[in-house]
């Protein structure tokens, strides 16, 4: 538990299924998460980071209310390229080992590569039956980034363009799915600390279908815009 402190749980107030989205503690008052997530906000969600268990929340919690939704001006709504979004809450968040906030890639207009680590409460995929289950505790799936010419030319659906990266294996069916999106998929940098590369933007359905990937908004394309935001 409390592995990944910079996440946080986008949830709403008034519904059985409470967690919708993910997203990433940027500084004490401002999240990045998938444009898509916030296009039909409405006023009855929360943000909460430190959250492990969504059905158990622990006094490790901290939840706030948005102040501000910030979304991409290029962002054309569903699956679509700039699918990011800033929002900033209404109290500050405050800083301790199980919620924290994570630095953004240093890469400037790069195709990254490597291996990655994606973490989320979307839906998991149950051996031998049709139906998704819900995860109630975080996970998290290693993979590795998809090189940028299989990623672009293999996939040409409207959801891709230059700011989308790969990530995960062709052969095999680690995806995300509904619920991760918004979310943070981080990488170790040479120094060996933790940089948030991408957000979690869209997979084909079902999830986990082989020969098919997750799609990444890469950020490396977006460090003006969101120190712009922040700023503003």
């Amino acid at each position: 538990p409390h592995e990944f402190p910079y996440i946080v749980s986008l949830q709403y107030l008034n519904d059985q299924v409470k967690h919708f989205c993910g997203g990433s503690i940027l500084s004490e008052k401002w999240v990045l998460t998938a444009g898509h997530c916030v296009d039909n906000y409405n006023n009855d969600s929360v943000v909460v980071a430190g959250a492990h268990s969504i059905s158990n929340p622990d006094e490790f919690e901290q939840r706030r209310t948005p102040l501000r939704i910030i979304i991409h001006e290029g962002y054309g709504g569903t699956v679509k390229p700039h699918d990011l979004a800033l929002i900033e809450v209404s109290e500050p968040f405050v800083f301790n080992k199980n919620v924290n906030s994570i630095p953004l890639t240093t890469k400037d207009h790069e195709y990254p590569s490597g291996q990655v680590t994606m973490s989320g409460w979307g839906l998991t995929i149950t051996e031998n039956t049709t139906g998704y289950t819900t995860p109630d505790k975080l996970m998290k799936l290693n993979f590795p980034i998809l090189d940028a010419k299989t990623c672009h030319t293999n996939f040409t659906e409207p959801g891709m363009h230059e700011t989308n990266f790969c990530a995960g294996k062709l052969e095999d069916s680690k995806s995300a799915c509904m619920g991760d999106s918004g979310g943070p998929l981080v990488q170790k940098n040479s120094k060996g600390k933790l940089e948030l590369l991408g957000i979690t933007s869209w997979t084909w359905t079902p999830c986990g279908t082989i020969g098919k990937t997750t799609v990444f908004t890469n950020l490396s394309h977006y460090l003006k815009w969101i120190s712009e935001k922040m700023n503003s």
